[in-house]
């Protein structure tokens, strides 16, 4: 499934929180189309390689993963969310994602997360 970096950064950031997520997303018409395609390529690259990997059991695997991210450009309709999406994994590969009390404190210092995550979760699921 496309969302699953973006889905394994929800599930650690707010482990135990029950979040649902698929709202019905906009997509299309205001990223222009040459940054939507590079984005998602690189998106689909880290996708594929990270998609039979738990980042709780392999967190080396969440830090790679943060690494290619940080390495694409989002298109502008969403590059604050994914600004937001960055700060999340940033956060989540300096603790232990078991601890409940530290996911529970970076899910506290990022309310914004949650709307931020499913925003590019969307957009990748509806352009990518």
């Amino acid at each position: 499934m496309r969302r699953f970096v973006v889905g394994v950064a929800v599930a650690a950031l707010l482990i135990a929180a029950g979040c649902g997520g698929d709202d019905d997303g906009g997509g299309g018409g205001g990223a222009s189309s040459q940054a939507t395609e590079e984005f998602c390529q690189g998106f689909n690259r880290i996708n594929e390689r990270f998609s039979d990997i738990n980042p709780v059991t392999n967190p080396e695997a969440l830090q790679e993963a943060l690494d290619m991210l940080r390495d694409l450009d989002p298109p502008e309709e969403i590059a604050d969310e994914y600004a937001t999406v960055l700060e999340g994994f940033e956060r989540l590969s300096k603790i232990d994602v078991t601890d409940q009390d530290a996911v529970s404190e970076v899910r506290d210092e990022l309310p914004e997360a949650e709307d931020a995550f499913n925003t590019v979760g969307d957009f990748v699921e509806a352009e990518c």
